[in-house]
């Protein structure tokens, strides 16, 4: 808008005049120029505190993390503009500018903030809030310290940013040294003139020795691998040469020729119907009875049902044919006891090492 300059002089003029007053003369101003110096003194007035409102306001870009704003603002400083603000600065969060520099029109003031981040070690948690952008800073500052072998999740170049807890796994090695034994094999020969189920050691075999070097790998103390390195050969096995029987047959005290399935050497003992053999007097139930139901007789033996079934025909050396029809509380295992009518027999029998004959014969029914 132009300025009227005829007017605004108008406005400054005297515009004198001369009155009586009670017998004096007077000099008066026209009103006009009474409205016009208010008038001006008002645009001045207005006009200055234009100027120094422009003088005093700045406009500034506070930078605060991710988020940026634009304010106006009469403060002085750096720090008074912030308190203004209730913008606070945390011990560890970073302020690029001094807080007592003057402030001045598009001044930008950037706050990085520290991040909280928890660092799980084996020895300790650290919690630690810190304005390094990865995660391999965050650790050096941290003053944690990582082995040769250890390692971080997430890695070292992983942003700080997307974080908010660093593993650190300590990993350790070891090599240990085992000796294994080497199993040996045995060379198997037929031996028509010895008994079926009976084997012969002709030589004996020996086990080899391996050294085996093991590299064990431990995470946060914990085994996470074993693998082996290195094999060497200590010992070297040596076979052995055995023969199995393959004879089927044998011939009784009598020469009657008997097939038979198996043989096997057992330890024999003998027993009677007495009490002192089995706990039962004559008058009792169960007197003189098996545990088939047989009564008790010469040719009965007792057997452990789980080496040779009852119902199973026996021969038995020095003893004769028999019936697997008893069984004994102490008769368990490799163990046979052989029925006698006499006590003096029994006792006159003992205990001996002798060898038991499976017949081949269909079992007995009881």
């Amino acid at each position: 808008m132009g300025i009227n300059f005829p007017r605004l002089k108008s406005l400054f003029s005297l515009g004198r005049e001369w009155r009586y007053e009670n017998g004096q003369l007077k000099l008066k101003y026209k009103k006009p120029v009474c409205i016009g110096i208010s008038i001006t003194a008002v645009l001045v007035l207005l006009l200055t505190a234009s100027i120094i409102f422009n003088i005093l306001k700045k406009d500034i870009v506070i930078a605060d993390a991710d988020a940026e704003s634009n304010i106006s603002t009469f403060k002085s400083t750096v720090a008074e503009v912030l308190s203004e603000r209730g913008i606070q600065i945390g011990p560890d969060d970073r302020l690029d500018i001094d807080p007592e520099q003057k402030l001045r029109d598009d001044m930008k003031i950037v706050i990085k903030r520290a991040k909280p981040i928890m660092i799980i070690t084996k020895e300790r948690d650290i919690l630690i809030h810190t304005l390094a952008q990865t995660v391999g800073q965050a650790i050096e500052e941290a003053g944690v310290y990582l082995g040769a072998l250890d390692k971080i999740q997430p890695q070292k170049d992983a942003l700080t940013k997307d974080v908010d807890r660093i593993n650190v796994i300590r990993v350790e090695e070891q090599i240990v040294n085992q000796v294994e034994k080497i199993p040996f094999e045995n060379e198997v020969r037929k031996n028509e003139s010895l008994e079926k189920g009976f084997v012969k050691v002709i030589n004996k075999g020996k086990e080899g020795k391996k050294e085996t070097s093991v590299k064990i790998v431990f995470e946060n103390g914990i085994e996470s691998m074993r693998q082996i390195i290195a094999e060497k050969i200590i010992q070297e096995p040596v076979a052995g040469v055995i023969e199995e029987g393959t004879k089927t047959t044998l011939v009784s005290s009598r020469g009657t020729v008997t097939r038979f399935v198996k043989a096997m050497e057992m330890t024999a003992t003998a027993y009677d119907a007495t009490f002192a053999s089995t706990g039962k007097n004559p008058g009792h139930p169960q007197y003189g009875v098996t545990r088939s139901g047989l009564k008790v007789k010469p040719g009965i033996v007792a057997v452990d049902p789980k080496v040779i079934p009852l119902g199973t025909w026996l021969y038995v050396e020095g003893y004769g044919e028999a019936l697997a029809a008893d069984t004994g509380g102490a008769i368990k295992g490799n163990r046979i006891d052989l029925y006698y009518e006499s006590p003096k027999d029994v006792a006159k029998y003992g205990k001996k090492k002798v060898k038991v004959y499976v017949l081949d014969k269909p079992k007995y029914k009881f």
